[in-house]
């Protein structure tokens, strides 16, 4: 058992859900945070006695201290960003409240709430950026989302630069993931282009995903590794997506 307090974001489902499994399992307290109390309380249960609870809009001011406040004058080993939101939609259907909505979950959150638990960061700590392939690999009706998630490769590296030796920072690129943002995602494109368009995208994609569609708990494996592990890793991205970019 390793001990140490870790704050996911995104907990209440998902990813983040599947983090916080795998942080506590390593004898980590995790502050769990999310916009849903009742969420975040499931998790904090499957957890036991390893999870605190920090319901807060970390796209706010008043969220991101609200996790600081529930973080108080305890020492941080990792800090994992995997709170999201995802928009599809065309750049003509985006205007630009939605884009603002985007870039302050997405973008905004992590870099704000980072810079809030400067302090409470301990010597030899880290931090993770959960980022998409988005980023990279170009897609119809991803230009906002897909921004935000290339902002964050920037935002990796630059901290990495700035933070060392004292703290880590790696990003996490993934892939095709079954959540329920995945889900959602499917129906919102389903939605726009009909079932037939859906159709055809899948069967493109699908020989792209050489190991199928990842659960939330492979692409925590990784998380996790990085948060704690890889010890001589800073400023790197790891790709969790199943092979997608290897074709």
């Amino acid at each position: 058992m390793e001990g140490g307090l870790a704050v996911v974001t995104g907990a209440g489902s998902g990813i983040g859900r599947a983090t916080a499994r795998g942080l506590a399992g390593r004898g980590l307290v995790v502050v769990c945070v999310g916009r849903r109390a009742d969420a975040l309380e499931e998790t904090a249960r499957t957890l036991g006695g390893s999870a605190l609870t920090a319901p807060a809009d970390i796209s706010t001011d008043e969220g991101v201290a609200a996790v600081c406040d529930a973080v108080g004058g305890a020492a941080v080993r990792c800090v994992v960003h995997a709170a999201a939101v995802e928009g599809i939609a065309t750049i003509g259907e985006t205007d630009r409240r939605t884009f603002d909505a985007l870039v302050a979950t997405n973008l905004g959150g992590p870099f704000f709430l980072t810079r809030g638990l400067l302090p409470a960061l301990a010597d030899g700590s880290s931090v993770v950026f959960v980022g998409s392939i988005a980023a990279f690999r170009g897609r119809d009706r991803h230009a906002a989302y897909a921004a935000t998630k290339a902002g964050l490769l920037g935002l990796t590296v630059s901290l990495a630069a700035e933070l060392a030796p004292r703290v880590r920072v790696n990003c996490i690129c993934v892939g095709a993931t079954r959540t329920a943002m995945m889900e959602a995602a499917v129906r919102d494109y389903v939605s726009a282009v009909g079932e037939a368009g859906a159709r055809e995208l899948w069967a493109a994609e699908t020989p792209r995903l050489l190991l199928g569609v990842a659960e939330p708990a492979q692409i925590a494996a990784s998380i996790t590794f990085l948060a704690l592990d890889a010890t001589f890793s800073t400023g790197t991205v790891l790709y969790a997506d199943g092979g997608y970019t290897a074709r």
